[in-house]
Parts: C-alpha cells; structure tokens; sequence
C-alpha cells in the first residue's frame, strides 16, 4: 500500500526529500506526518472502514495527505476533476465528500446533501496523529478515471494489489530508484499520470515534483530532476517558454503519452529540454504498454513494447493474425483491473481471455515492434471505401506543419457519408499547399470538406475527442476540394 511505503521510507530516510510542492521540499518525515495527522481527524470523526469519499482538494499536497490518509482507514478515494464542474459522480457506496477550508466548490454541499453523502471541510490545524499500526485495517483503494475519448467517462479500481503490479512497471519502465526526482507537472490524482508515477516513485523511496503556481515549465529548474512526464498539449506550454527559460539537461528522460507528437514537438523537445526523449503508450486501465526512445526517423512510429508486457494482434474472432497484419490490440492484463465499475457492457467490450483490449488497431512486425492504426471505431467508410484515419492524419499533421489533423465522417442531408478534414490552424493554408497533400491522402474520396479551427475538443489529458470534432464539423463553415 502507498500510504505504508511512505511511513516505510520515513523511518529508513526520514530527511530524504518526498515531494516538491511549487518550490517547497518536505521531507518523508514531515510527508509521513502530515498524512498521520490527516488519519487521526478522520479516526476520529468515524471514516473508518468500507466506502468511497470523493476528495474534492484542487491542492494536489493536500489532494495526497487526505487521499492516502483517508486510504489507510479501508476507505476507497475518488478525486472530483475540476474540469467537470461540481458534477459529483455516479458511483456506489459514497459515504462521504471531503474538500478544504478554501475550496473553491459552492455546490458541493448543497449537491452532497441532496445525495444523503457527508460533507467535511477539513481543516487539521491542531488535530493529532494517529499511528499507522493503530488499527489493523485492509487499505482502501482509489477510482481512477479513463480519457473519455469514447464519448463517456469510465471509472477504474485501483487496490493495493494492482497498486503494487503498477508500481513495477511504471519502475522498469523508466528506471526509477531512490535516487529519482521525477516531474509530473499538475497531472491530477484522477488521471493514470497523476496517480501511478508518484506512487511508483515513493515506493522506492524517490522524490515527486508537483506545479501549481508560477510558470508551468519551472519544475525543470529543480536541481537534479532526473525524470518528467508530459502530454502533447503540456508540451507546447513548456516550448511557449522564453529560450532562457531553462537550461537543457542531458540527463533528463522525458515521457511524452496521451497523444502524438509532431516532428517539430520532436526536433524542439530533444533541442530545448532534453535529448532523452521518449514516446509513452499506455492506458489507465493497464499502465504503460510501450516505451520506445526517438532516437530515429522509425522511432516516431514503430514503438517498443515495454518490459514484462505482453501485446498481441488480434483479428474479430481473437485470433492472433500473422506477423506484419493488422488487427485489434490486446494487452495482457494479469494482475491489473478486469473490469469497469458499474458499467458492464463497456467491460464485455474492453476485458476479455485475461487481456485488455484499448480499441486500437496495430501491427506488429517481425523484430517485435508495434505501430498504431488508430481506432478501431474511427474506422471510415464512405460509399464503401474503409480507412482508418490515423496514419493519414500523422502524414497531413507533419506535411502541412500544423499541431493537429482529424478526419472523421458525417452523414450529409441526403443520408450519404460525407468525409471531413478538421485542421487545428489559427490561420487557413493556401490551397496550393493544401490541395496536393489532401488529394494525395485522400484521393479514393470524391470530395472532403476541410475546416480550420483554432482548437479541436479534447479531453483533460490532451487527447482529441472524435465525438466532439464531429459537432464542430457541423457547426462550420466548409470549404470542398
């Protein structure tokens, strides 16, 4: 469990430094104390045992003192997403809501006691600690929430047991020891980021970077930051940064998942924070199943499966194809969740013969290299003719210099299938750049309508939401070539 990994480094390295919040170090010690007290207002106020509390702390220090604490007491721990407003989630057996003296949520209240669920402002100030041994109680777990890149939000369990299969890959993965100082920015404690690399990284006694105020980029400056992680989006704040913002560190790996990269992110990346770049596939509900070095041109597309994972390629009836074809992706899933809460048709559709299947398409070639071909629902069907868009719109992406490209279908007023080319570009391309690259991709198409938008829907993590895109589509202007 996370919370007796941390009291566990406490004792063996009480000054070893376990996190940096904004700047601010503290110490296993005072790390491990702060959690202790947070358990000991919560003892006491009777939040022992079964059920879910939903933390609702934007704070992410305190997010982790009351989750982990609250965690300790058997409870299970769902952190509220402020992205998603005040809406409190459909889940089973909440017991409890708990948020900080300052927290900005007028409604939480209100919304708790109109679901039956105890609310708590928790303020610890001159509260005692409660000794980790003093009960002899199974730990509670932590709801994880997926992308939403399917249109709805699913939940994922996470208890110690996963906890400890997840710490492990995360680990080998990236080389963690106690000597590592790993960035995550201001990932939340509801996203796969957020959650397993700061658990990874205290299981083995590491220090964890945190950012919430001053300028996004300036974790890079702590001294001896040996590990970050970053999506697309987050990326493009960092480069946003003056050229003497921070310094390059050769030493620094840097994890770049959650979406693709442009070569421009590739070549500013490598020049400008590190040359240890890699690109990280993973999923919330399996961790990371890829870690692949871009250190060539093939790197950008051909990933490496990462250590002690199992990927397959699968055709319709879950049968391995053969080296080199596409299929369905399956990611052996021993050890980690096999199922989403409360949702059992989306279970059937994603976990299934001990796997999790992420609903992408791939490939994998003989040297044991996998490469993505998008979605297996973005597949594209116009008047018979089926294409799966992602390889298309990373070609497009990198021709015509732009940050993203999406390709989807809508049915015109006719009822045919009418195809269009969504480009994330503040300004509209000349056509004579434009055309040849379109027609070169898309030339079994009789015609597809192109838009230039200054941003496309994605979700919290950066990743373009195709169920929004095909709203934008037709809420636009459209121009045919």
């Amino acid at each position: 469990m996370i919370t007796a990994m941390i009291f566990d480094w406490a004792r063996r390295a009480p000054e070893r430094t376990a996190v940096v919040f904004d700047g601010r170090p503290l110490s296993y010690r005072a790390f491990a104390d702060r959690i202790a007290v947070a358990r000991g207002y919560f003892a006491r106020r009777g939040c022992v045992g079964e059920g879910v509390a939903v933390v609702a702390v934007v704070n992410l220090l305190d997010f982790w003192i009351l989750s982990l604490a609250l965690r300790s007491l058997g409870v299970t721990t769902f952190a509220l997403d402020p992205s998603q407003g005040q809406d409190l989630p459909g889940l089973a057996d909440v017991r409890l809501v708990v948020t900080d003296p300052v927290g900005n949520w007028p409604d939480l209240e209100r919304a708790s006691a109109a679901r039956g669920w105890d609310f708590l402002r928790v303020s610890l100030a001159g509260e005692a600690a409660s000794d980790l041994d003093a009960e002899n109680l199974p730990p509670g777990g932590h709801i994880l929430h997926t992308s939403g890149t399917t249109g709805a939000y699913k939940f994922v369990l996470m208890n110690a047991e996963i906890d400890a299969v997840s710490a492990s890959c995360t680990q080998a993965a990236l080389g963690l020891d106690r000597q590592s100082l790993v960035d995550v920015f201001n990932f939340g404690g509801w996203t796969g980021v957020g959650y397993r690399f700061p658990a990874a990284t205290w299981a083995v006694g590491g220090c964890v970077i945190l950012r919430q105020s001053g300028h996004f980029h300036q974790s890079l400056l702590e001294p001896g930051v040996s590990h970050a992680v970053l999506i697309p989006n987050l990326l493009d704040l960092v480069l946003a940064a003056p050229a003497d913002a921070f310094p390059c560190n050769d030493a620094l790996l840097l994890a770049v998942g959650g979406g693709p990269m442009t070569r421009a992110h590739i070549d500013q990346a490598k020049a400008r924070i590190t040359p240890r770049l890699y690109n990280c596939l993973g999923a919330t509900e399996t961790g990371i199943f890829a870690f692949t070095a871009l250190d060539s041109p093939e790197d950008y597309r051909w990933q490496t499966i990462a250590p002690g994972r199992v990927i397959e390629i699968v055709d319709d009836h879950n049968r391995p194809v053969p080296t080199g074809e596409i299929g369905r992706v399956r990611v052996g899933a021993a050890g980690w969740p096999d199922a989403y809460m409360h949702d059992e048709a989306a279970t059937r559709a994603a976990f299934a013969h001990g796997c999790f299947y992420p609903g992408d398409l791939g490939v994998i070639r003989a040297d044991g290299r996998l490469a993505l071909q998008g979605r297996v629902t973005d597949v594209i069907n116009v008047n018979g003719h089926k294409l799966s868009p992602a390889p298309v719109e990373a070609r497009l992406r990198e021709a015509l210099g732009v940050s993203e490209v999406c390709l989807v279908t809508v049915q015109d007023d006719g009822g045919e299938e009418q195809a269009h080319l969504m480009i994330e570009s503040e300004t509209p391309i000349s056509p004579a750049r434009l055309n040849p690259a379109v027609r070169r991709e898309l030339a079994d198409f009789a015609s597809v309508r192109v838009h230039f938008v200054a941003s496309l829907p994605r979700n919290a993590m950066g990743k373009v939401l195709r169920e929004g895109v095909v709203a934008q589509a037709l809420q636009r202007g459209t121009r045919t070539t």
